[in-house]
């Protein structure tokens, strides 16, 4: 058999087991186990498979094929997932990073009074005023609900190579998904240090009084309902505790607003992701000592982040 007809078996393997894309996803696995280019490999592609694959790339291939074929992510089969313009370690026990959550970095950077990368960001994000760029402390942020730390982490990336201080306390109540966000943070960060730390707690810092500037989250948002008709590859091995509320999808967006008042400085911004169709809910429930109430659509041009500044208490 020839490389191009072992792929072509692979793709059919996966088209079987109903998994969308079959062909790019084959063409992934061969480019991960493998670590070559698409370019190599099209080149290998006539010739026999003992000769284009070692016996262990061999193995490890039909390893990775196999699981995939019985619906595991491919993220957790690899053990890293792209987000923004790193990779983060993923694994069972942490909800595997998505497309849709940057533009909650992207409104976040802008609600900092900082310039964004997606040309077509709502201008009418609101403007944190209780931390400007000028000022001549760390603007202090905490990321609740952090996984494995793709918000957090991005976010103190992007303003560390902007030279602007900053402290970030990333959250979470999973002991196993609060690991892969401590091993982000070494991994991905130059220098790490103090202001950029991993708290398992139940929502809130614990350990520092500090109130934040920005509070931003994605907090697990799917209905009991919606849970039922998911891809297999997310409700039968994604933690469960990180989708959903196992209620009405709105449960953390009731905590988080019962309690910012006593986490976020006045003018301090909160931005958070939720579902497509949870916006006007959110919208009420932040009415009353929050501002300037705004929802910025994702890349596919659904509701996706609510936002707003806290005007302090009345």
């Amino acid at each position: 058999m020839i490389l191009r007809e072992y792929l072509k078996e692979k793709t059919e393997l996966l088209a079987a087991s109903a998994i969308p894309d079959a062909e790019n996803e084959a063409w992934v696995i061969l480019l991960t186990c493998t670590s070559r280019s698409r370019a190599e490999l099209r080149f290998l592609l006539p010739e026999p498979v003992e000769k284009a694959l070692s016996p262990s790339v061999l193995s490890q291939l039909e390893a990775v094929f196999s699981r995939r074929a019985k619906r595991e992510p491919l993220a957790y089969i690899v053990g890293h997932a792209p987000f923004y313009d790193m990779e983060f370690s993923v694994g069972k026990g942490v909800l595997i990073p998505r497309f849709d959550t940057e533009i909650l970095v992207e409104s976040a950077l802008s609600g900092l009074g900082l310039d964004a990368v997606s040309p077509g960001l709502s201008s009418d994000i609101p403007k944190i005023s209780s931390w400007t760029p000028d000022m001549d402390r760390p603007v202090v942020i905490f990321d609740l609900c952090t996984g494995s730390g793709i918000i957090g982490i991005t976010l103190a990336s992007i303003l560390k190579k902007r030279n602007i201080q900053c402290k970030v306390v990333m959250t979470e109540i999973s002991e196993e998904a609060a690991a892969y966000a401590k091993k982000n943070v070494k991994d991905l960060l130059s220098d790490p240090d103090e202001m950029v730390k991993v708290e398992i707690a139940d929502l809130w810092p614990s350990e520092d009084p500090e109130k934040a500037d920005l509070i931003v989250t994605n907090p697990p948002y799917i209905s009991e309902e919606e849970m039922q008709v998911l891809l297999p590859e997310v409700r039968e091995f994604e933690p469960s505790l990180a989708l959903t509320d196992e209620g009405d999808g709105l449960t953390m967006y009731r905590r988080i607003l019962s309690g910012a008042g006593q986490y976020v400085n006045a003018g301090g911004g909160l931005f958070m992701e939720h579902g497509c169709d949870q916006a006007g809910a959110l919208k009420d429930l932040m009415c009353g000592r929050w501002e300037s109430i705004t929802c910025v659509q994702d890349y596919g041009h659904r509701d996706r982040v609510t936002c707003g500044i806290y005007r302090g208490e009345a």
